[in-house]
């Protein structure tokens, strides 16, 4: 599973909801949020540097070429929900986007990508060793934000959180490894629970905690990330799916030509035959990916995990419904985003 900035393809899009990081930021309610955010992050980068600077070039390399600070707005929407002060809510999205830039890093190594957010991997621009100290280094800088404004629950909360996320990228990794067996849904989500819902949800636990939010408004919120955190990678493996078909099955940055764990593929290779698992898994290996990619056309796969992602977006709208939040449209737009988005 990759994250979606690497990508240029577009999806299927509706006049009525946003698309894209763009879209989302002509709303002016989210846009003068990610405005914030987006000054508290130059604010770090302006003040925070030590030596070597080359270091730091390094941490900050993927965070000064963007993205869509999806884990962030979650958490500032999360506490303003409950009436928490956004100012008060700005230090902990601005650790979280750290959190999951150093995620990016130390993924993108593993993975050998060569492309983020349309500029150079961290490890291709600085070297591998450079760049796993930098993602070290943002984690570091994480918690010395956090530890200077949480309490106890809050970092017990968020280690937990990145101990679920790192079991689930090994989990990612090592699927390739294993036999036909293991590409299954009940793995799969196993897999994306812990890689991905795992840290939206903490995303919006924290901005909740920090909110002041009642114990219902908590379930609801945390509930709310965790359903988004499905739908959002379920809607990234369709992106990877529609890139690959774009380009014949050429796509280095595909989630395919990695084996990675990728829905559409988990259905096709779960509804089809034995000897067409095994036929599909070997192309895998062998990095050819037009039979998997037949085979996901004609399982109708990438329909099947459009009608997912929805039913995990409409979840994490439904929780919201049963408690009284005062920016619930807000995140109800971020969920349509995260449904509909095309890169």
């Amino acid at each position: 599973m990759r994250a979606p900035e690497k990508r240029t393809t577009t999806g299927p899009q509706h006049e009525e909801r946003m698309t894209s990081v763009e879209d989302l930021l002509s709303d002016d309610s989210l846009q003068t949020r990610m405005t914030l955010i987006d000054q508290e992050m130059k604010r770090f980068l302006d003040n925070y540097r030590g030596e070597p600077s080359v270091l730091y070039d390094a941490a900050h390399h993927l965070l000064l070429a963007g993205g869509k600070r999806l884990r962030s707005l979650i958490t500032l929407l999360s506490c303003e929900a409950v009436g928490g002060d956004i100012q008060s809510i700005l230090p902990f999205a601005l650790a979280m986007e750290l959190l999951q830039t150093a995620s990016l890093v130390h993924d993108d190594i593993i993975d050998e990508d060569l492309m983020r957010r349309g500029v150079e991997t961290t490890h291709k621009k600085f070297g591998a060793k450079i760049a796993v100290l930098a993602g070290d280094l943002l984690i570091a800088q994480a918690v010395e934000i956090i530890g200077e404004q949480a309490t106890p629950e809050l970092l017990v909360h968020l280690g937990r959180g990145g101990i679920r996320m790192t079991e689930g990228e090994a989990l990612d990794f090592l699927m390739c490894e294993d036999s036909p067996a293991s590409f299954n849904r009940q793995r799969y989500l196993k897999v994306i629970e812990q890689k991905t819902a795992t840290f939206m949800r903490e995303a919006a636990r924290v901005g909740a905690i920090v909110g002041g939010a009642s114990e219902e408004q908590k379930q609801a919120l945390t509930k709310y990330g965790e359903m988004l955190g499905f739908g959002f990678q379920i809607r990234d493996d369709i992106l990877d799916v529609i890139a690959s078909l774009q380009v014949a099955g050429k796509t280095v940055q595909s989630d395919l030509k990695g084996r990675r764990c990728n829905y559409p593929l988990v259905h096709a290779l779960e509804v089809s035959s034995e000897s067409e698992r095994q036929t599909g898994i070997v192309a895998l290996k062998e990095g050819d990916l037009a039979p998997v990619l037949k085979m996901i056309d004609e399982t109708k796969a990438i329909h099947h995990a459009t009608e997912l992602a929805k039913t995990y977006v409409e979840r994490a709208k439904s929780v919201l419904e049963a408690v009284d939040l005062k920016n619930d449209k807000l995140l109800n737009k971020v969920a349509d985003f995260v449904l509909e988005r095309i890169h």
